[in-house]
């Protein structure tokens, strides 16, 4: 299923933790997480992709409450309400997280929390992306 021009419901589902696991309801999500994967994609991911020339790799995106539990996610974590997603941006093959942070700065994009995770502040493992109603602009990082 299509969620935007670049983005399908399967990148924001697949966990390895969940197959191990046999988390079967981290494969269905009911139909408002879908319609709120969607809002992420069109918001803010979609946009982002189609203004930079790599590519958007999904680490993270949907948890079910079952699979959050397993990994020991935040108990009001907005992954498992469809709202966000763990990203890493590669440009020529070559991680580039931080072109990723700074394109939704510069197209001044809605989002609730960005949030740039591990590795360093210059090079984070990954960055954390979040829409939601509120949209609190919060640029995090951490540790």
């Amino acid at each position: 299923m299509n969620l935007s021009k670049n983005f399908v419901l399967d990148e924001f589902l697949k966990s390895q933790t969940a197959t191990r696991h046999k988390i079967e309801e981290q494969f269905n999500p009911p139909d408002n997480i879908v319609e709120n994967l969607k809002e992420l994609c069109y918001n803010l991911l979609q946009p982002i992709r189609d203004t930079l020339p790599g590519y958007i790799v999904i680490s993270s995106g949907y948890r079910s409450p079952e699979l959050n539990r397993r990994i020991k996610g935040a108990r009001s974590s907005q992954h498992m309400k469809g709202q966000a997603a763990d990203c890493n941006y590669y440009e020529d093959g070559i991680e580039q997280n931080m072109i990723l942070f700074d394109k939704v700065i510069k197209l001044g994009l809605p989002f609730d929390q960005m949030i740039k995770e591990y590795g360093t502040e210059e090079y984070p493992a990954w960055i954390h992306l979040s829409f939601s109603e509120r949209n609190r602009k919060q640029i995090l990082t951490i540790k």
